[in-house]
């Protein structure tokens, strides 16, 4: 197998200090089970062939592989050339924002099985054309919403399908990420992105997961400060009410309270947290402190969250890459192998991932979001109609 992946930053080489590199490091993973032939990463920067040739040696000696990494500058190539002199099966779409759009359209019109990290695009009709080219071309089309996998979620999605909880009122998210992600590590393209688009719709997929409730109207509401005074053009924190309607044709109100400019000192990258409230009970998932304290004279308090991706030992004692964001890589490329194989169609997959579809679910509420903070935050409808 042949696979691109397009972008070069924190989470597919863990750089600036952000962990190990989500996508190499499942990549190398993976290349012991599956034949990666080769992987082309491609960024604008010609010096980010530094980034990714140190993360690859990095990635391969600590878990014993021998993934083959190349790079490919889009400052003296033009990217085309690429998908022109050699055949890729899959890209893996890992850039900013409002790169998403252009990276998805020109990966599937080069029949490119894709998958793109959160949001998969911040506007419905762009959503759309996604949709109607990967069908035309018979190709996957699939978002990296990790939270899916996460077994602390999954067991929230069995106690709302047990019925434990009765009729669904309310969830309520509170997220906040540390003030450097947009300051320092996303200050390139920060203007283009809010913290809702970026991390809270992590959450909006997650309810729309657990639930299958379609959304119907919202309100969102913006803060400004610490951000624009840093020359930083965007919300500080972002809040939006969203009415869902039910099965029983009954309501749900949903919160979302994010912001991302924490202090550097916290004890984790992201606080997060939601809690679900029924006519019957509620259930409360804390996705910071998830029982780990780590205490050192070095990082002083911390909380760690093995469970998302680390390279953790296996029975043998030897390292392993693992955790829900590995096993959200894994599917992706797994689905593929069964694809190009024929073990199943393309639409065997469109109840069972986020695919480009689902996300038409999460790309809508983004634009009403948006339209919302422009209309001085008035109730607007949210229409996910394909």
């Amino acid at each position: 197998m042949k696979i691109i992946v397009i972008g070069a930053g924190m989470y597919v080489t863990g750089r600036n200090n952000s962990g190990v590199g989500t996508v190499l490091s499942s990549l190398s993973q993976l290349s012991k089970e599956v034949k990666i032939e080769k992987v082309t990463v491609i960024a604008n920067s010609p010096s980010s062939s530094v980034e990714v040739e140190s993360a690859t040696k990095r990635i391969n000696k600590t878990l014993n592989s021998s993934l083959f990494v190349d790079y490919y500058d889009l400052v003296n190539n033009r990217i085309e050339e690429l998908f022109s002199n050699d055949n890729y099966d899959c890209a893996i779409i890992a850039t900013p924002d409002n790169l998403h759009y252009q990276h998805c359209l020109l990966s599937l019109e080069n029949k490119n099985h894709v998958l793109c990290v959160k949001p998969l695009v911040v506007n419905t009709n762009e959503n759309r054309e996604l949709i109607k080219l990967q069908i035309e071309n018979n190709l996957l089309g699939m978002v990296e919403y990790h939270k899916r996998y996460d077994e602390a979620n999954l067991y929230t999605k069995k106690i709302i399908n047990d019925g434990s909880l009765g009729d669904l009122l309310y969830y309520q998210v509170d997220y906040s990420q540390r003030i450097g992600i947009p300051l320092k590590t996303f200050s390139g393209w920060v203007d283009n992105a809010d913290i809702f688009q970026y991390l809270g719709i992590h959450y909006v997929d997650l309810f729309y997961f657990i639930t299958g409730y379609i959304p119907v109207r919202l309100i969102a509401y913006g803060t400004n400060g610490i951000l624009k005074q840093n020359g930083i053009n965007t919300y500080d924190s972002i809040h939006v009410s969203i009415i869902w309607k039910r099965d029983d044709e009954g309501e749900c109100i949903t919160v979302f309270n994010t912001n991302w400019i924490d202090p550097e000192c916290t004890s984790a990258l992201s606080d997060q947290k939601y809690k679900l409230v029924g006519t019957r009970g509620r259930i409360e998932n804390d996705h910071k402190n998830r029982g780990i304290e780590l205490v050192t004279d070095e990082s002083k308090i911390q909380h760690p969250n093995p469970y998302f991706s680390d390279y953790l030992f296996d029975p043998n004692g030897k390292k392993q890459f693992s955790g829900y964001g590995y096993q959200s890589i894994r599917q992706f490329i797994m689905d593929v192998r069964d694809v190009i194989s024929g073990n199943y169609e393309i639409s065997y997959f469109e109840d069972k991932r986020p695919t480009f579809k689902q996300a038409m679910i999460s790309t809508a509420i983004i634009e009403s979001v948006h339209k919302s903070l422009s209309n001085k935050s008035n109730w607007e409808s949210i229409n996910a109609q394909i």
